[in-house]
């Protein structure tokens, strides 16, 4: 029995030193899919944008589904089609807000103001939600820029942190644009379903992030989030 005992503490020693050493390779070589692609990121040396509203994302695309896939009227961007809950533009938008303001180098424009007069714009340009509307609302509330986006895909988990019958599952897609001249000065896509660390063990680094367990909608998104503000061109 003893004999027993101590070669099982051999073989569980043996995989916690190999699980940490995979740990390690994993923080200095390689860094985890967050989900997110930056499509594009103007040259900081060529803004000079200062203040920026962050407006509420739209719930779903123009575009009718074809043969499962969604297509984002705004970028052109392609994702798998899924639930999207009537308030999931709003939220994904807060965080984004949130994300941005430790950024000293802009000024935020307040969630409160901004939903103001977002709310009480022409409903047949809010439901275009395109450039164009982008532009007017920057011209109404004096921003330099606006940050718009929209929410695809917004499943939560169905289950809790430590089993899920199903994952959290979200996708968006978001640009910021230049209100003087209409240019597109960044474009980012989001699109995450949360993997078992036990089906790709590479993922680890955002595992933990998370919490290491099941994370909801909104931390899978708010690691995606931070991950995409690393290349935001105004610091």
């Amino acid at each position: 029995m003893k004999i027993e005992n101590k070669f099982q503490r051999i073989i569980l020693n043996s995989v916690i030193f190999a699980f940490c050493i995979l740990y390690l390779n994993s923080c200095q070589s390689f860094k985890p899919h967050s989900g997110v692609v930056i499509l594009h990121s103007a040259r900081p040396d060529t803004i000079s944008i200062r203040s920026i509203a962050v407006l509420p994302f739209r719930t779903g695309s123009l575009n009718p589904p074809e043969n499962g896939a969604v297509i984002c009227h705004l970028t052109g961007q392609t994702f798998k089609g899924g639930k999207v809950e009537p308030d999931s533009g709003m939220n994904v938008a807060s965080l984004v807000y949130h994300g941005l303001l430790s950024n000293k180098a802009i000024k935020l424009i307040s969630e409160t103001d901004v939903n103001l007069i977002y709310e009480s714009m022409d409903k047949n340009l809010l439901d275009t939600y395109n450039i164009s509307l982008g532009k007017s609302f920057g011209d109404a509330i004096n921003a330099d820029a606006v940050l718009m986006g929209v929410v695809l895909r917004y499943e939560e988990r169905d289950g809790t942190s430590w089993a899920v019958n199903r994952p959290a599952s979200a996708a968006f897609t978001a640009i910021l644009v230049d209100i003087k001249s209409g240019d597109i000065l960044w474009k980012i896509r989001f699109d995450k379903t949360q993997e078992a660390l036990s089906e790709n063990v590479l993922n680890i680094k955002n595992f933990l992030r998370g919490g290491g367990s099941w994370q909801t909608v909104d931390q899978l998104l708010s690691i995606g989030i931070e991950d995409a503000l690393q290349s935001f061109p105004i610091k």
